[in-house]
Parts: C-alpha cells; sequence; structure tokens
C-alpha cells in the first residue's frame, strides 16, 4: 500500500474514532478541544476522562481485531476497490440472515440514507406513528410526512388513533436512547396487528446490544412474524460502520427501484468490517462475561441513582437521568466536563452509556461528583 493510501486509511480511521462536542457551552476559561477521542476512558492534557457519549458498550470501536481486518482488506484491494464488494455484500447478507431471519437486506452509510431510503416506498396518503421517545433521526425525517406521535404508555389512545386511519405504518423502538429503557414491544405490535398496520422495527439503539448475544429487541421478543421492515446501526454498537434495513425481498426491491443512486455502495474494506463486527454476535458466549458484567454495572449504577435521589427510567447500560429543566441539565454537564466526565444532554436529561471499560472505580468516582455537583446547585438536598 502506497504512503499517500495509507494515510488515507488513516484519515477515516481517525474520523471514525472522533466525535464533535458542543464547545460553546462551556466556560472560554478552560480549552476545550474541538474534536474528544470515541474512547470510553482516555488522556487528555495530562487528565483522565470518563468519556459516556458514545454508543459503544462493549468497545468494539478500538478492537485491534476490527482494525486488522480494516487494514487487510486494504492492503489486498485497496480504499475503492469493487472486485471483492460483490463477495463481500454477499457475506454480510449470509450473516445477517443467520442472525436477523429476514429474507434481504440494504446497508447504507449513515441513519439519514437508510431511513430516507426505506421511507420513500411509502405513499403520501400513508401515516406514520411515531413514539415520542423515538429516535431523533426518525422524528427529523418524518417531520414533512404525515405523523401521529403516540405514547407507548398509554396504549388506549394508541389504538384508538390507528383504528382512524386507513394507510399506516408504525414504528416501534426497541430501546429508547433518550430514556435508556427497553419498550413494551410486544404490547404495541399487538395493538398494530390489531389494526392491519405495517410495523418497523428501530433497532437503532438494540442491534448488538439487547437481547440473545445482541441480536436486538425483535430475536428477544421473538417478533420476526411481527415486524415487517427492520432498521439498524453496524456503527453503534459493533464497531462497523453505516446502517441496514432488512426485510422481505419484494420490499427491498422496492426501495432499491425507489432510491437508484442514493444509497451508496460501502467500500469493501468496511463491509469487510461490518462481517467481523457480526461475528462478534455469532461467536460471542456466555462465559466471556462481558454482557453480565456490563448489566450488573449498570443495575448497581441505576441503582444507586435513585438511592442518591435522581429521577431515572433506565434499565439499560444506557442511562438517562432527568431534571426539572434545562438549565438544571446544562449546568451539571458543563460542571461534569470540569470534572473529567463527559455526558450527553438534550434539553432536561442527560445520558450516559456505560461501557465494557468502565471500572466499578470510574462508577462511584461519577456518581460522587454528580451527587456533589448536584448538592452545590441547589438541584439535591444536602
Amino acid at each position: 500500500m502506497s504512503v499517500r493510501e495509507r494515510k488515507e486509511v488513516q484519515e477515516v480511521l481517525w474520523k471514525e474514532c472522533m466525535k464533535p462536542y458542543q464547545v460553546h457551552l462551556f466556560s472560554d476559561e478552560k480549552k476545550i478541544p474541538d474534536f474528544l477521542p470515541s474512547e470510553p476512558v482516555f488522556i487528555h492534557d495530562n487528565k483522565r476522562y470518563l468519556n459516556f457519549l458514545v454508543f459503544d458498550c462493549f468497545h468494539l470501536k478500538g478492537s485491534d481485531v476490527l482494525r486488522d481486518v480494516a487494514t487487510t482488506a486494504i492492503e489486498s484491494g485497496g480504499l475503492v476497490s469493487t472486485d471483492g464488494r460483490i463477495q463481500a455484500m454477499e457475506e454480510l447478507q449470509r450473516s445477517m440472515q443467520e442472525i436477523k431471519k429476514f429474507d434481504s437486506l440494504l446497508v447504507g452509510l449513515d441513519e439519514t440514507a437508510v431511513l430516507l431510503a426505506t421511507f420513500s416506498i411509502f405513499s403520501p396518503q400513508t401515516t406514520f406513528f411515531i413514539d415520542y421517545e423515538t429516535s431523533p433521526s426518525i422524528a427529523a425525517i418524518l417531520q414533512w410526512r404525515n405523523v401521529e406521535y403516540y405514547s407507548h404508555t398509554d396504549i388506549e389512545h394508541l389504538e384508538q388513533s390507528l383504528s382512524a386511519k386507513k394507510d399506516k405504518v408504525m414504528i416501534v423502538d426497541g430501546v429508547y436512547e433518550w430514556l435508556g429503557n427497553v419498550s413494551p414491544a410486544n404490547d404495541l405490535i399487538k395493538v398494530a396487528d390489531d389494526n392491519d398496520c405495517l410495523v418497523i422495527g428501530n433497532e437503532l439503539n438494540s442491534f448488538g446490544f439487547l437481547g440473545r448475544d445482541g441480536r436486538g429487541f425483535i430475536d428477544l421478543m421473538n417478533l420476526y412474524e411481527a415486524v415487517h421492515v427492520d432498521i439498524g446501526s453496524f456503527s453503534r454498537f459493533l464497531g462497523g460502520f453505516g446502517c441496514y434495513v432488512g426485510a422481505k425481498r419484494f420490499m427491498i426491491n422496492k426501495i432499491k427501484e425507489n432510491t437508484a443512486g442514493v444509497l451508496q455502495s460501502l467500500p469493501q474494506f468496511l463491509l469487510a468490517v461490518n462481517c467481523a463486527g457480526l461475528d462478534s454476535i455469532k461467536t460471542r458466549k456466555k462465559k466471556d462475561g462481558m454482557h453480565q458484567t456490563l448489566w450488573r454495572n449498570s443495575r448497581y449504577f441505576i441503582t444507586r441513582l435513585k438511592q442518591i435521589g435522581f429521577m431515572t427510567k433506565s434499565d439499560t447500560p444506557i442511562v438517562v437521568v432527568s431534571f426539572k429543566n434545562n438549565e438544571e441539565a446544562g449546568e451539571v454537564t458543563k460542571k461534569l466536563f470540569f470534572e473529567q466526565i463527559i455526558v450527553a444532554q438534550s434539553k432536561e436529561r442527560i445520558r450516559l452509556c456505560l461501557s465494557i471499560e468502565h471500572t466499578m472505580d470510574d462508577l462511584d468516582y461519577c456518581l460522587d461528583k454528580l451527587e456533589t455537583i448536584s448538592k452545590d446547585l441547589g438541584i439535591l438536598s444536602q
């Protein structure tokens, strides 16, 4: 591989490992980097940071195995080789069919491309039923379509709303990324089935994370026959690239017809990385202890949060804490940063994605700082 190609590879991998951060939220007195590493724990300016931003609970983005797969594929075929792309895509198809049990799939570079492609097959008269807590990317893409919002806690109202529409699609989430809990998918899908409503399963926050070895909520709840379209991510929990949509072959063919040239093919080396990421599901055994440790740590963390007095509905390693207003959440986020703890914020909520790389001492340190900061701000009583 030439020097130029090596440099291009390094830039691709480096950009994938870096995430933008909202620098403008913080004091100008402190020097804040424009980008922060996606590592769960990293050193910056001789300080050790705990990073709870990234959906990478099993720390596969830093996997030496996946990096070696990418390097080998690039060295053998280059960055944009087309010679082995068909074979790589066929291998990815076989792996996904084994894990997810759908007939066919398409792969896109990101959530936006895959969501736009999927929603394109529905007519302008279609009404999309989406949860108030659905993934922000889904809500953003559908904002110009006919949308009815529902609450997963009010099944009766959902049933009434569905019965009033003819051409309808309901999106059912696996894990709510700004609540951190598992959805009542069985109840939601039963209502959809009773009202002849097509169901799209949102596995963006659950594939590689939830269920049997990470197969997602559809596998966990055995909803293969009830979910008509399955959308998920290779990048969030599997250390891969891009997103997928899986369905019956006729639906995938329809998406292809509607989006010719829109869904760009992934380079061969990215497909190879996705295949390697799927191997972590197929070969993951209970004896490795990763899942058990992560979920045990999350139960401990959530229990301690509630004991301290914080509000949370979370029941997964994606832990969301609610405050009274945006200002409280913003102040806590800033002060945590200057204690070397990085969290995500959306309005009155902050989110911490726990990682297998976070030790119990790390979690205790975070809990202690959360409690101290919140008491200092008058959010919690002394």
